[in-house]
């Protein structure tokens, strides 16, 4: 099914998004709420593939959405960061700053409130602006509310603004940073009191339907859940606070975010303030990545976590809308980034698959130049990208080209690379060399870097021997759903290539408020009828069962 998708969907080696359409005659539409929906690692196959099981909240985008199933993060480095960075904003990471994980929300400085031992994080990387400083400048009034299991997918798709902004300590609970607020609001507070990691300590992760009606072998030595289990059942332990830490690698951390963000929307009156008057919630599921991460995008595991995740979706979206009407909201959603498969479990006749990583290598450059000069230049490799204190190097008279080719000498022999580039070869290449493409759209003009390295098909950055991984340019990292659904949004289908840096520009356009900064993406034609296969399938769709709250 894999290999027909990506047949079908894959057939251009050059992307092109919709072309800016003309402003309609009509006055834009100024939704009292949007909502954008986050499912960490999903990828646009693993939606359309179980289509006929969806009863709630997936069920509902398809149905009503306007679904573009070639959706991309078109650059480089597929993380969690990077890719929250694009949505909202509406620029790739060589633009926001946001390049990688580490180069993310990090900051020592905005200490976690109530857990002195994590990181601390804020936005401080991240550059420009995003939808939340455009409805702002038009309306100061303009409530936001961010919440994640990750620091990171609360932060950065609302750029810089001191918002609401929430998202889970490993202790259990969700907190914030002092870059936000000193202390915790009275309903995230009162929220945290009901100790929902006590409730659920101890608990059995089982399937949610009987065994035979999943096609998905259980079980491989290639995969490992957090309880040690590669197969079900999988048990959250009941130690505290290790539950807290554990919770993530079940689905149940899903139910608990949402939770959390339906009281907060009711706590702040989301959505009512009255005609004309937008608000936006931003909701980043990260339990999909966990689970992937442990289990692999092809696993049962995976299977029944978006299961869960579809019902509790549904109950989500029933629950807001006896608030603020769906006539009233626009829904986004869409996903951070893609996965490969376990490499072990590709199958030869696909080439197989593999982990790199090219151990040593920063280590090995410190261990060059550290002695002679008292520095380390600040070697690092990291998904691809090697960086270093270029202008230090030149200015004692290191030949840094002749370092580069050096680089890409040695880095061309190590198995599983495809292709090394430098500056100079990067600038170089053509538009249609996707791969470069996606690189220019990932680093930033004033980072200074040696070599950015692409991995060969099926091969996966990891430094693991069990468990997926995602972070490369491979079509399977970088494709992802995105579903518009709402107030002035036509459903239908559509199989052409878009990006996530769309997304911004198409909200902006409907709500007729001008971006504050020059934007990568272009408005998505959402209006377009839908495709009469899509339509056909909608038609199949299985009817909606009945629905209940999180645990």
């Amino acid at each position: 099914m894999l290999a027909l998708f990506l047949a079908t969907h894959l057939m251009s080696g050059v992307v092109l998004s919709d072309p800016p359409l003309p402003r309609p005659a009509n006055p834009p539409i100024r939704p009292r709420l949007i909502v954008l929906l986050v499912v960490d690692q999903l990828r646009p196959d693993q939606l359309l593939r179980y289509r006929g099981e969806w009863t709630g909240g997936f069920k509902q985008a398809l149905e009503r959405g306007a679904v573009y199933s070639h959706g991309l993060q078109d650059h480089a480095i597929t993380q969690t960061a990077p890719g929250h960075a694009t949505l909202l904003s509406g620029r790739f990471p060589a633009h926001t700053g946001i390049v990688t994980n580490d180069i993310g929300v990090v900051d020592s400085l905005a200490r976690v409130i109530r857990d002195s031992g994590a990181v601390g994080a804020s936005p401080r990387r991240f550059r420009g602006t995003t939808l939340v400083d455009w409805l702002i400048a038009r309306d100061s009034a303009t409530r936001v509310l961010s919440v994640s299991r990750k620091d990171r997918g609360a932060i950065l798709p609302v750029g810089r603004a001191k918002s609401e902004v929430y998202w889970w300590s490993d202790l259990g609970f969700f907190t914030t940073s002092r870059y936000y607020r000193n202390t915790l609001p009275d309903w995230v507070a009162a929220w945290n009191a009901r100790g929902p990691v006590a409730r659920l300590a101890g608990r059995t992760w089982e399937l949610l339907r009987p065994a035979a009606t999943y096609p998905e072998a259980d079980g491989s030595r290639y995969e490992r859940g957090r309880d040690g289990r590669d197969a079900f059942p999988h048990r959250l332990t009941d130690r505290m606070p290790d539950a807290g830490a554990w919770l993530k690698h079940f689905p149940w951390m899903d139910s608990l975010t949402l939770d959390v963000a339906l009281d907060g929307a009711h706590a702040l009156g989301m959505g009512r303030r009255g005609a004309g008057r937008t608000d936006v919630l931003s909701i980043s599921l990260s339990a999909t990545d966990d689970v992937g991460h442990d289990f692999g995008p092809d696993s049962r595991e995976i299977h029944d976590q978006l299961l869960r995740l579809d019902h509790w979706l549904g109950w989500f979206m029933d629950s807001l809308a006896r608030g603020v009407p769906p006539s009233e909201t626009v829904f986004v959603l869409t996903s951070d980034h893609g996965s490969l498969p376990i490499p072990e479990l590709i199958p030869s006749a696909q080439g197989g698959g593999g982990r790199i990583w090219p151990a040593g290598l920063s280590a090995g450059l410190r261990r060059k130049f550290g002695p002679r000069w008292q520095s380390d230049f600040g070697f690092r490799f990291d998904y691809g990208l090697l960086v270093a204190d270029v202008a230090a190097l030149q200015a004692r008279g290191v030949a840094v080209d002749s370092l580069r080719a050096a680089l890409v000498q040695e880095l061309s022999a190590r198995q599983g690379i495809a292709r090394v580039f430098t500056p100079a070869t990067l600038a170089s290449a053509p538009p249609s060399n996707r791969m470069a493409a996606r690189w220019k759209r990932t680093i930033p003009s004033d980072i200074e870097w040696l070599v950015a390295v692409v991995p060969k098909e099926n091969m996966s950055w990891s430094t693991d021997s069990v468990g997926a991984n995602h972070g490369t340019p491979a079509e399977l990292d970088v494709l992802v759903p995105i579903v518009l659904w709402g107030s002035g949004i036509r459903s239908g289908g559509h199989s052409r290539p878009v990006r996530t840096v769309d997304i911004a520009p198409t909200l902006a356009r409907l709500l007729g408020i001008r971006p504050t900064a020059r934007l990568d993406g272009v408005p998505l034609g959402e209006g377009e009828r839908a495709s009469r296969r899509f339509r056909a399938s909608r038609a199949r769709t299985t009817p909606r069962a009945a629905r209940t709250g999180p645990p």
